[in-house]
């Protein structure tokens, strides 16, 4: 809760906030807590001062606390980089009150008293610094401030005793020098580890985004073969439905053939049957018209069948192309995933020579204490500074360290990934194989619709042949009927004049 309302009263919004760079981000903390202790020990500083009756350096002291509470009002309101320059400026001019304006006495430890501030100063620059142009300014303002105080300050030093003063300030200056080329090339190689964080982390986010795209389109693929499992089961149930049309088929085709035979067998007993076997035709007729109207509707049922699996084919081989698409993607995701480890490796490199700059600064700090030993009392504020780097190697050895322990684990997160996406990969290739072995199943089952339809279309044509027979074999009977009618008609005149003769042979 305390850091949230820090971060509410000193921090930009978090509109602004968003837009900074991950440096940016982390070095604002530094920025704001650096400009509130500033406030606060200049303030405690310029009353002792005033206490003390040093007036110069305490009106300067209190002076400085506009500069940084102008810092905080900038930073607050989003301008960071603008604060960050106030601050720095403010810590030139303490590095100039202080060289001008503090306590003076003819002593050669005077010129350490201000080169170590000049150099702690730098180390403060170095920690609000946003732009590395911070460092180059604060370099050269601090060599002008100095050289400065050598000509003004430091001439009752010369006048005492030249050659030891001489020997003070070269020394002095050398420490100041070495201090600003060590932050400079400290803040070098920090910017190059975080633009290479920030090139992995830009790597790792398309990375997930092409895991994203594939997972999307792998559900689409999912969707697309719900719907296919759903036309398969309709094909199946029209199937069923085209072997009951064949049976009814085959059933009739036997009716027909029985009363096939009736007919020729009542062809031989038409003088009897003749009424009966008209009737007969006729009803056979009528059965033949309703067979070919469900064949018709059985042929037209086979062709909607035909163009659902054509649909459906079509529909599997999009499906296919999607997922070689797919495995594409994954292919180039494990690219991308290697790409992101050999980038890990060169981090790590950078890392193991941060290290051995690192042993290097910390041994040259060492021998700088032994020589600063060996200087005896001319060397303790040297001796100060060597410290202070020694401090620093150290500072970036830990630092250094948890890099590489990140490295670690993100090497691991990407092993990780990369065999996920290889399995996946391997499924995908499966269920492409599958689909293949689908789609040939249904142009087994294509090739037997249309066998199916062509013979439907026979039996159709054979079945008209049959309805144009029973007509003709109608018309037929129809006539024969009239024959039968017109023998028995003169079968009975005959009768009639047979009879009649017989009665007139009779009485005559």
């Amino acid at each position: 809760m305390g850091l949230q309302n820090f971060k509410k009263k000193f921090y930009p919004p978090r509109e602004k906030f968003e837009t900074l760079t991950i440096r940016e981000q982390e070095q604002l903390s530094l920025l704001v807590g650096s400009n509130l202790v500033f406030m606060i020990l200049f303030a405690i500083f310029g009353i002792v001062l005033f206490i003390y009756q040093y007036y110069i350096v305490g009106i300067g002291g209190l002076f400085l606390l506009a500069f940084f509470i102008t810092s905080l009002t900038y930073s607050r309101k989003g301008h960071i980089h603008f604060s960050s320059w106030i601050t720095s400026v403010a810590i030139i001019l303490i590095s100039t009150i202080e060289c001008y304006g503090g306590p003076f006495s003819v002593s050669n430890y005077l010129p350490y008293r201000d080169s170590f501030f000049i150099s702690a100063m730098a180390v403060c620059n170095y920690v609000i610094s946003l732009r590395r142009r911070q460092l180059h300014t604060f370099f050269a303002s601090g060599l002008v401030v100095w050289a400065m105080t050598n000509v003004l300050k430091y001439q009752p030093l010369y006048a005492a005793n030249g050659n030891i003063a001489v020997m003070n300030v070269i020394i002095c200056s050398l420490g100041i020098i070495t201090v600003n080329v060590c932050l400079l090339l400290f803040d070098k190689f920090t910017r190059q580890v975080v633009q290479i964080a920030e090139d992995s982390e830009n790597k790792s986010n398309l990375a997930l985004s092409k895991i994203s795209n594939v997972i999307v389109e792998t559900a689409e693929g999912l969707n697309i073969g719900k719907q296919l499992s759903e036309s398969t089961a309709k094909a199946a149930n029209s199937v069923e439905e085209i072997g009951n049309l064949y049976s009814y088929i085959n059933s009739e085709t036997t009716t027909l053939s029985t009363e096939a035979v009736t007919i020729k067998d009542s062809s031989f007993q038409i003088n009897d049957k003749a009424d009966q076997m008209k009737k007969s035709v006729q009803s056979q007729s009528n059965a033949i018209t309703s067979t070919s109207a469900a064949l018709n509707e059985m042929s037209a049922s086979l062709t909607n069948i035909s163009s659902i699996a054509n649909d459906q084919r079509a529909g599997m081989n999009n499906l296919v192309n999607n997922l070689d698409s797919q495995m594409k993607l994954l292919h180039d995701l494990v690219d991308d995933m290697m790409k992101v480890k050999e980038s890990s490796d060169k981090v790590s490199t950078f890392v193991e020579a941060v290290n051995k700059i690192s042993a290097q600064t910390g041994l040259l700090a060492m021998n700088a204490s032994i020589e600063a030993a060996h200087a005896g009392t001319l060397g303790k504020g040297f001796s100060v500074i060597a410290s202070e780097i020694r401090k620093l190697s150290e500072e970036t050895t830990k630092n250094a360290q948890k890099i590489t322990d990140t490295l670690e684990e993100n090497e691991t997160i990407v092993n990780t990934t990369s065999e996920s996406v290889m399995s996946f990969s391997e499924y995908t290739k499966t269920i492409t194989e599958e689909l293949r072995k689908t789609i040939r199943v249904m142009e087994e089952i294509l090739s037997g619709v249309s066998e199916i339809d062509t013979g439907t279309r026979d039996v159709m044509n054979a079945l008209t042949q049959i309805v144009d027979d029973a007509n003709v074999n109608t018309q037929l009977a129809e006539g024969v009927a009239g024959e039968i009618i017109q023998q028995n008609t003169a079968l009975q005149n005959i009768s009639i004049w047979y009879r009649t003769a017989s009665a007139e042979s009779k009485q005559s």
